[in-house]
């Protein structure tokens, strides 16, 4: 009876918002963004599940951070809510009683678009990125026999929330840094 009530619950919300969006808002920043505005995120990976030997006694593992840059860039008569800009992440994995390392390190181009939902300091967006993964170490020896482990690209989807003009978090939900979800800081310059 709860998952029922619950649904319908989370089904008259989605019904409300979506009715009460005007088309008018695909074409317009959230208020608090404008074009121009540089924003900065910095965060970490919640997946540890790349490595299968995370929880030996003699392994340290980094889980992937990241940053990522995305400048607001209009684009169109309309001048749609569009940003572009890049991330740079890395991830480490490292066995303490021998030599063997592995480290990657995360560099692409990021594009993506506003959605506004006319909520105060809320902005919600989708994000494509491509680029490429440095991979280091002595466990990366063979890399080379595979040639797509070098290209990196990923689809997100994220919130941000700003608690002043300039300072908020985030987080991401997708694949983009070796992690497939992420969480962080955001600074608005």
């Amino acid at each position: 009876m709860k998952k029922k009530v619950l649904c319908l619950v989370l089904f008259a919300g989605l019904a409300t918002t979506v009715f009460s969006w005007e088309p008018t808002d695909l074409t317009k920043y959230p208020a608090f963004m404008k074009p121009g505005d540089l924003i900065l995120n910095f965060g970490v990976g919640l997946d540890a599940g790349l490595f299968p030997e995370i929880g030996v006694s003699n392994c340290v593992y980094l889980p992937p951070v990241r940053l990522t840059f995305d400048w607001n860039t209009p684009l169109g008569d309309k001048g749609l809510p569009f940003f572009m800009g890049g991330l740079l992440g890395y991830q480490g994995h490292f066995h303490t009683k021998d030599d063997y390392s592995w480290h990657r390190m995360p560099i692409g181009f990021r594009f993506g678009y506003h959605f506004n939902w006319d909520i105060d300091k809320f902005d919600t967006y989708a994000v494509a990125t491509a680029g490429t993964t440095l991979h280091m170490g002595s466990g990366y020896k063979n890399i080379k026999a595979n040639p797509l482990d070098w290209i990196h690209i990923g689809v997100n989807v994220g919130a941000r929330y700003f608690v002043s003009d300039a300072f908020g978090f985030w987080a991401e939900v997708g694949y983009s840094s070796h992690s497939w979800v992420d969480i962080g800081l955001s600074f608005k310059l």
